[in-house]
């Protein structure tokens, strides 16, 4: 990946849209985290994709692709929810016991209802962490937050659920 993030700084398109191709079904399951018109995900993506392109050149490090684009990413999904009449995602930062998660348990349900529970940006947080793979140091990282912010939102939202997974809801 990070020879075709060169050849794009270069300038090079279709290496560029190589990356897009590589990346785009992340972008839409982080978009759809955060919103959930089709319409909205579609036109967050493609002004995330235009901005990521103007820009392109300003990517410092080429190892740092994804990353700097899904940051582009949720700061548009963060602008045009605001747009919608919704307010952006407030954090705090809480502290509360980290509790022992088997993501085996996962395995037997839909990602989608198991995230229906969650509140938006314990979704945004839980998919980056799960389904993306990032720590809890590049979340806070791209979302410009604190690690601990980060760590305490996983573990809440794991609680969450378990619990659910328990009562018998999913």
């Amino acid at each position: 990946m990070e020879e075709k993030v060169i050849l794009a700084k270069k300038g090079d398109k279709q290496a560029f849209s190589d990356l897009i191709d590589l990346v785009k079904m992340d972008l839409y399951k982080i978009a759809k985290t955060r919103l959930h018109s089709e319409d909205d995900i579609s036109d967050v993506i493609q002004e995330t994709i235009i901005c990521a392109y103007k820009s392109m050149k300003s990517l410092k490090k080429p190892e740092n692709f994804k990353k700097w684009l899904i940051k582009i990413l949720v700061n548009n999904c963060n602008d045009t929810y605001k747009q919608i009449g919704n307010s952006q995602i407030s954090l705090e930062d809480v502290g509360e016991e980290i509790y022992s998660f088997q993501a085996k348990e996962l395995e037997d349900m839909q990602i989608e209802d198991i995230l229906k529970a969650l509140k938006e940006d314990e979704k945004l947080i839980i998919t980056l962490y799960y389904l993306e793979n990032y720590t809890s140091k590049e979340i806070a990282e791209i979302l410009e937050m604190n690690e601990n912010t980060i760590k305490t939102k996983v573990a809440r939202a794991k609680a969450k659920i378990r619990n659910n997974f328990r009562g018998g809801i999913y």
